[in-house]
């Protein structure tokens, strides 16, 4: 498995955050109708999918806040942090193509299918934020404290953990996955 410098993962993947909170931003500015229509009665809103983010990074979120806020947890820094198999190979599954092309598209599990309320349209993108900025913080946490140690049970349940840094880069590649969908979702309830 490939060694990846801790540091420059860690600045990496702080500025992928940071591009994606400048997207967020720029999705508060558009009008509410707009984020609330769907393409089409079966695919999610603009609102749907941010929501669908915070379910599913937000237990990412959750999780690496306990690890990077107990000072006694078991936490190694090392100058290269080696992505474990699973998490490599996930990871990969979700991180879109240079192009922008989707390598392996998954049905999305019930508990993270989107709800979003009429009465609730900026909560999505306020709790988005939250979570990206969290997900900073933890990240600098991480310059001194590492991204060994640590397991984090995945989405799909213990059967899968991640080392702390796989933690960190399984959500933010479904995260970019996901702000494509929206980049295309906005072309689409434009021109309807």
């Amino acid at each position: 498995m490939e060694q990846l410098d801790t540091r420059t993962l860690i600045s990496h993947l702080q500025s992928t955050l940071r591009k994606q909170l400048q997207r967020c931003d720029e999705l508060r500015l558009l009008p509410i109708d707009l984020l609330q229509r769907r393409p089409h009665p079966k695919r999610w809103s603009v609102l749907e999918v941010i929501e669908h983010m915070n379910l599913s990074s937000g237990h990412y979120h959750d999780r690496l806040q306990r690890i990077y806020g107990d000072e006694n947890n078991r936490l190694r820094f090392r100058t290269s942090f080696t992505p474990g198999f699973w998490g490599h190979r996930m990871v990969g599954t979700m991180q879109p193509k240079v192009d922008g092309t989707i390598p392996w598209k998954m049905p999305t599990i019930g508990k993270f299918e989107p709800h979003v309320a009429e009465s609730e349209v900026l909560r999505p993108l306020d709790e988005f934020s939250a979570v990206l900025n969290g997900l900073i913080g933890m990240l600098e946490r991480a310059r001194t404290r590492g991204l060994e140690g640590e397991k984090v049970v995945s989405t799909l349940g213990p059967i899968l953990r991640f080392k702390a840094g796989d933690a960190f880069r399984f959500p933010i590649a479904h995260q970019e996955r996901h702000l494509l969908q929206i980049e295309r979702t906005l072309k689409e309830v434009a021109t309807n």
